[in-house]
Parts: structure tokens; C-alpha cells; sequence
């Protein structure tokens, strides 16, 4: 499916947040924080790729020094004090964005896809966004076109300094089902590319069945169980969900785009029926999952 929605895609830019100010640093040898100069050099090394020249225009940005939440873990004598990420208090005052869900049609499933190949560029550079879910899928209205953006990465790390992988990070009704199940909440569980991918498949199938014309739904909403449940019991209403997949129906605007994602859906359900190990070819999932 990547082929296809790429062709109709590459019309409209794509745009990734206050990339140079979001991103968490990492931690240092002795634990400190790394300061805001090592979060521009990421930023420069990403030169050349997809987000070059499409990060949204910050205006203003503060570090506050000394701030860290290895501090607060030093203060009780945890033993991974020193272990995952290393966050930093940030204000950034950006350009106002609108959320995805303001669109319907094939201007949606663009937008959409455009994140999808942000995401892609920055994974490929080691920069770990960590919460794919829809109010992180923003953008604004450009000379006719919706310059979308993967926004927020306060969760954010990188491959090489950052969390090692084993962190459960996100938004629950969003997170891969392996990353909902008990061995990845305690923490066993490696994040990898594809869990991420899975989670793109998510957003769209929550839109499509909760959006009409660009608003929420106000009566019959599906899927708000979803919102209120552990990770367990979300896995359990997400398993039931694609058991009665061909049930489901889209609200009438997002009647194309629910074709795609039930495609993509059912990428999903072949591997979880007969249970099958996750993809480790990150190139592979990009292209015959999304």
C-alpha cells in the first residue's frame, strides 16, 4: 500500500513539529543532562532527509537549566536512576496547528501519509517519536494544501543515547497489541519499528469510525471503551474488534479512507492469527505494511 498512497501523497509536503526543540536529550557518562546544543545537531543531521525544510516555524524557545528527570529519580535512591530517557523542561511557542481530524476524503489519507514518511525518515536516523496517536497528527492550511505534522515529542528519545528500547511508552488505544500484553508492561518487550507502524494503522481506523465532516461524533460514538481501560483490557477490546472487522462501518465521509486502513487492518490480523513473531525488516514493514 505504500506505493499507492505515496503517488497521491507526494503532492502535499509534510511538516514535522519543533524537531530541533522537542526532542529529549539524552544523558551524559555522569548522568547530566546533555544541553540544547546536542538537540540542534540532531536537527542539522537530518539535513538532506524529508524533514529538511518542513519543520513548523518556532518562534520562541526556553530551556530551563537544571531540570531533569533523573534528578527526581536520583532523590529516592532508585536503582535505574541513571537508565532511559533524560527530560528536560522546555516552553516553545510554535505555529498554531489544526488536528488531522478536520479532514475527511483523500486529503486526509494524504496527510496522513505524510507523517507515515516523516516518521520513517527520523526512525531511520535514530530519532525515537514514541507516541503515534491522533491528537500528535497536526497541520496547518498552506497555498491551498495541509502541511501536515507529527507534533509533540515530549516522549521522544534517540536510538543511540536514549531509552534502550524497553520502555512502554504512548497512548493506550493506539500502542501495538504485543506492547499491550503483560511481558511488554513490565518491560520485556523491545519497541521496534514495527510496533510503531501498527500503531499508524490505528489512527486511521479510530478516525474513520469517530469523524464525520471534520467533528467527533456526538452520539454512537465507537471505540470510547477503548479510553477508559488498562492496557490488558484494551488489548482484549482491540483483539474483539478485529474479530468483527467486517461488521464495522465508517461514518459516510471517511468511506474511502476505511478501505485503507481495513487493508492494513488486516495485515494485522495475519499476524496475530496464527500467532506469528514480529517483523524485524523495518524497510519491509514500511513498505508492505503501511
Amino acid at each position: 500500500m505504500a506505493n499507492n498512497t505515496g503517488a497521491n501523497a507526494s503532492k502535499t509536503p509534510l511538516c514535522m513539529s519543533t524537531f530541533s526543540a522537542e526532542l529529549k536529550p539524552d544523558t551524559q557518562a555522569d548522568g547530566s543532562a546533555v544541553d540544547s546544543g546536542y538537540i540542534s545537531t540532531l536537527y542539522l543531521r537530518n539535513k538532506g532527509t524529508e524533514v529538511e525544510g518542513h519543520s513548523s516555524e518556532m518562534v520562541w524557545f526556553h530551556e530551563f537549566e537544571g531540570t531533569s528527570i533523573t534528578k527526581i529519580r536520583r532523590a529516592p535512591a532508585l536503582k535505574d536512576a541513571e537508565q532511559g530517557s533524560c527530560v528536560l523542561l522546555h516552553i516553545i511557542v510554535s505555529r498554531k496547528l489544526l488536528p488531522i481530524t478536520t479532514l475527511s476524503g483523500d486529503e486526509f489519507l494524504v496527510a496522513w501519509w505524510r507523517i507515515v514518511t516523516c516518521h520513517r525518515t527520523l526512525w531511520k536516523a535514530g530519532v525515537r517519536h514514541r507516541d503515534v496517536s491522533p491528537s500528535n497528527f497536526m497541520g496547518y492550511p498552506l497555498d491551498g494544501q495541509f502541511i501536515s505534522v507529527l507534533n509533540d515529542f515530549d516522549l521522544s528519545s534517540t536510538k543511540r543515547h536514549g531509552p534502550r528500547g524497553f520502555e512502554r511508552t504512548g497512548t493506550v488505544p493506539f500502542m501495538s497489541l504485543h506492547l499491550l500484553m503483560p511481558k511488554a508492561i513490565v518491560g520485556e518487550v523491545e519497541h521496534v519499528y514495527y510496533h510503531d507502524a501498527e500503531s499508524f494503522i490505528w489512527v486511521p481506523t479510530w478516525i474513520c469510525l469517530r469523524y464525520e465532516g471534520g467533528k467527533l461524533l456526538r452520539k454512537g460514538r465507537p471505540l470510547d471503551e477503548w479510553l477508559t481501560v488498562d492496557a490488558m483490557r484494551c488489548y482484549e477490546k482491540k483483539m474483539a474488534f478485529l474479530g468483527m472487522l467486517r461488521r464495522i462501518r465508517p461514518t459516510r465521509s471517511h468511506r474511502g479512507n476505511f478501505t485503507v486502513a481495513k487493508d492494513c487492518l488486516a495485515m494485522i490480523i495475519k499476524l496475530i492469527d496464527p500467532p506469528t513473531p514480529v517483523p524485524g525488516d523495518d524497510e519491509e514493514v514500511f513498505q508492505t505494511w503501511l
